[in-house]
């Protein structure tokens, strides 16, 4: 019993050690975490509040049980720790994402304010930073009212990304209308009820993350 219990312990000890080496890799290769936006991490995405409110309902579970020296119960103290990391990761991902925003936004504004050029703009980031732009006034049209479904939030956004990657000559715009195209499904679904407002954000990450691998498949067989 006693080498069974140590088994589970290390195997719980293990998941948070490999949680916490995939989490960097992770973050490196999903969209920017800022604060009040949606973070992906290995697989699950969602605000920072979500990450919390997922980690304060595991650790409990974990709390609940009676006995704990069952496996059961080392088990859930583990997923409690990783869930905790998890939403630690986010946080502590999203005040280094905005510290460095703020950075480059001050050495832009020193730079306008000596008279010297500002270094060119990567074409792609700039496509990334309207998408993100069109998508966010568009969901705060539909917060307000101006638009009543989640469909006319999509279609309202779709147009202006579509634009903002052709600008950029994205080499693969058929990969930006298969991303358009899923974003409206989901918020069909989400019109039916079929899916929460977090859920379809979660499932949007998830789509924008396989959009970045079906580039990355592309450059590969390119090269």
């Amino acid at each position: 019993m006693v080498a069974k219990l140590a088994r589970v312990a290390l195997r719980a000890a293990l998941l948070v050690i490999v949680f916490a080496a995939m989490s960097r890799v992770s973050f490196a290769q999903s969209p920017q975490c800022m604060p009040g936006g949606s973070c992906c991490i290995n697989g699950t995405c969602g605000t920072l509040e979500e990450f919390k409110r997922n980690a304060t309902i595991v650790c409990l579970q974990a709390d609940a049980i009676e006995n704990k020296s069952l496996p059961q119960s080392i088990a859930w103290a583990g997923r409690c720790t990783a869930a905790q990391m998890m939403a630690g990761r986010v946080e502590e991902t999203q005040l280094a994402n905005a510290k460095e925003h703020r950075q480059a936004l001050e050495a832009q504004r020193g730079l306008r304010e000596m008279g010297a050029p500002l270094p060119p703009e990567d074409p792609m980031v700039i496509a990334k930073d309207e998408m993100v732009a069109a998508i966010t006034e568009c969901r705060n049209k539909r917060i307000e009212g101006t638009l009543k479904t989640f469909v006319a939030s999509a279609e309202c956004a779709n147009p202006r990304i579509i634009e903002a990657f052709s600008k950029a000559k994205y080499r693969y715009m058929d990969l930006i209308a298969a991303f358009n195209a899923k974003r409206l499904q989901i918020s069909e679904r989400v019109d039916r009820e079929e899916l929460t407002e977090a859920d379809a954000q979660t499932e949007s990450q998830r789509l924008f993350a396989s959009i970045v691998e079906a580039e990355r498949q592309r450059d590969a067989m390119r090269k």
